[in-house]
């Protein structure tokens, strides 16, 4: 069951009768939900938006807005890829560009809302000072950990890539010891090799900073610090917009946090460069 419909049924005696004939549409219809507007629930359920937004406020949201995205969310960490496909079959194609920019502002926008200053200072600090850094991604989280450690290696020393192929992922993390910090990506539908992994490096002693969903309760026993994403897409795969948003600022702030070493390594990557690698136009 989704952490939604489990928030639901937990709160269901609660409900006044406008808001038990809500969640009772909701129960049955959640694939429709998750991409209607307000005004066409509303008009579907046979209430007001007015109540739509009540009901929402009584689990806990913000309003209808936030209870969508978290529907969003629930159904994307089972969803199988032509399922998600469905949602785009009648889609709009001439609002697809503006739909698809503003769904990524949003995710954006609500992942910096759900940061903690503190706690990225404290991820700052730690990804810094680590004798070794580990960066560990599966599928389509594997794009944005090759760009996280790609860009990390700029400016610091010991950064390992965690590619597992030919599932070579043992050789790759046998040095990782107490002390060490892995940064993780780990969004739906969650890779088991992931948690087999990174349960070994936690036993080791290894930190990790998980980088994940905004709905992580199946995987927060993987991290030691959780830095949430919002990754609603209204396509058949998550955006990764926010994470490499995230991921950006980590690398701005740690490359200022060690700003003497990152100015001696870029200048060595640059004579490396100068060497005839770029046309010089």
């Amino acid at each position: 069951m989704s952490s939604f419909l489990q928030n639901l049924n937990d709160r269901y005696d609660t409900f006044t009768k406008s808001h038990r004939t809500v969640a009772d549409y909701l129960s049955d219809h959640l694939n429709d939900v998750a991409f209607c507007t307000l005004e066409e629930i509303a008009d579907r359920i046979g209430v007001s938006t007015t109540t739509i937004i009540r009901f929402s406020r009584a689990l806990g949201y913000s309003g209808y807005s936030e209870m969508q995205k978290d529907i969003q969310q629930s159904l994307q960490t089972k969803a199988s890829l032509p399922e998600r496909l469905v949602s785009l079959e009648n889609y709009p194609s001439n609002t697809l560009l503006a739909e698809s920019f503003q769904n990524d502002i949003l995710n954006i926008q609500q992942t910096l809302e759900h940061q903690d200053e503190h706690t990225l200072q404290t991820v700052v600090q730690k990804i810094s000072s680590a004798p070794n850094v580990y960066v560990l991604g599966m599928r389509s989280s594997f794009a944005v950990a090759h760009y996280m450690a790609s860009r990390l290696s700029e400016i610091r020393p010991n950064i390992h890539l965690i590619q597992s192929v030919g599932m070579l992922y043992p050789e790759e993390i046998v040095s990782a010891k107490e002390g060490d910090i892995c940064i993780a990506y780990m969004f739906p539908r969650y890779s088991k090799l992931s948690t087999t992994i990174l349960s070994w490096l936690k036993n080791e002693g290894v930190k990790v900073i998980l980088i994940t969903s905004q709905n992580y309760s199946a995987v927060q026993g993987y991290g030691d610090i959780i830095l949430p994403c919002s990754i609603t897409s209204i396509s058949y795969k998550n955006s990764y917009a926010a994470p490499l948003c995230l991921s950006n600022y980590l690398i701005a702030a740690i490359a200022q946090e060690n700003y003497s070493e990152s100015q001696k390594n870029l200048a060595k990557t640059e004579s490396i460069l100068n060497q005839g690698f770029y046309l010089g136009l």
